[in-house]
């Protein structure tokens, strides 16, 4: 079709949509079609790949009379002028006729990743209780799914309210490792999309299966932690034993926390909650309390030393909130590389 009988269409027929240059580039690309545009895709850098990727994922179907518009801007001929669509499956399709398998699907991961991060934040929003009420009528291996993509301590609070039952089974499957296939993930995703979302990937998660339940034990409380442990220690042993290696709670931080690091941590932490961690502490690792206090100013340890003892009882409940607190704080600081953790041994 060319751009004089484009002229020649009744205006009323004509969309007015507001396009960005990408978008324009990528319809004009979509409408030849992945032989005739292969030539032009083979031209671009791997930025250029992934931006144009994103772009004709991102489009749905373009109507014909918003093709003609763009037609008038390239001053360019579409083939037969058929409505053309978008998607991640014309994105490959386009892709593949100029790229390898492996530039196509590195590529493809990146922008599937991308794309697919809102849905998994949006679930991270969501109500703790309304995302339990959801799990608990799928099937654990969703529910595993769903809680590999979650924050840990997102997880956790989602997991504490789950059937104890349900939750064990739940743990087991992130035990196998939950890297599913692109069409079971996108199941998923429908199902999240369709029965949650709604009313209130060969992916991007590369995390180990201990990893991942180490992660929900540093945020459960301490006994539903035994509980899942335990549970998990009859069916799986080895696997126990490594969640354990890269747990990481208040009791670790004596062994997994540098002296010359004390400080540093202290100085980073709200203080009322920090003496709670301490405090609550005292039951769980009089040890851990004593390495810190130890590892601090005489003057400073004297006076939270003094401000324990004036303090109430804590609630369990609280008390390891505020633990929990220290250790993100901790691993926080880690992760931004002001200070190096300690491994313990594989077999210690």
């Amino acid at each position: 079709m060319s751009t004089k009988l484009a002229h020649a269409l009744p205006v009323p027929d004509r969309a007015q949509l507001d396009f960005t240059p990408t978008q324009k580039a990528a319809i004009i690309l979509a409408a030849l079609g992945p032989e005739q545009s292969a030539p032009l895709i083979s031209d671009l850098n791997e930025a250029q790949l992934r931006r144009f990727a994103v772009t004709i994922s991102g489009l749905k179907r373009i109507p014909q009379s918003a093709i003609l518009d763009v037609i008038d801007e390239f001053m360019s001929t579409l083939g037969d002028g058929a409505d053309i669509s978008g998607g991640a499956e014309v994105a490959r399709r386009m892709l593949e006729g100029a790229l390898d398998s492996k530039q196509v699907n590195r590529i493809m991961g990146d922008v599937d990743s991308s794309m697919n991060r809102s849905l998994w934040d949006k679930m991270g929003l969501a109500p703790a209780a309304a995302v339990a009420r959801f799990l608990q009528n799928e099937h654990p291996q969703t529910a595993a799914v769903v809680l590999s993509e979650l924050r840990s301590d997102r997880a956790a609070a989602v997991l504490e309210l789950l059937d104890s039952t349900f939750a064990q089974n739940v743990v087991l499957r992130l035990s196998r490792a939950p890297r599913l296939e692109p069409k079971v993930v996108a199941m998923v995703e429908s199902v999240i999309m369709r029965d949650f979302l709604s009313i209130a990937l060969e992916g991007g998660n590369t995390r180990s299966p201990a990893d991942l339940i180490a992660g929900l034990m540093n945020n459960v409380s301490g006994t539903m932690r035994g509980d899942m442990l335990g549970h998990l220690e009859n069916r799986d042993p080895d696997l126990t034993t490594e969640v354990k290696r890269v747990m990481f709670t208040f009791t670790d931080i004596v062994k997994r926390v540098e002296p010359r690091d004390v400080g540093n941590v202290v100085r980073n932490m709200d203080e009322a909650v920090l003496l709670a961690a301490l405090k609550s502490g005292q039951t769980v690792s009089r040890e851990s309390v004593e390495f810190i206090l130890s590892n601090i100013s005489k003057r400073l340890a004297e006076r939270y030393v003094e401000e324990i003892g004036q303090m109430q009882d804590i609630k369990i409940k609280d008390g390891e909130k505020a633990q929990a607190d220290l250790i993100a704080e901790i691993q926080a600081l880690a992760q931004k590389g002001d200070l190096t953790l300690i491994m313990p041994d594989s077999d210690g």
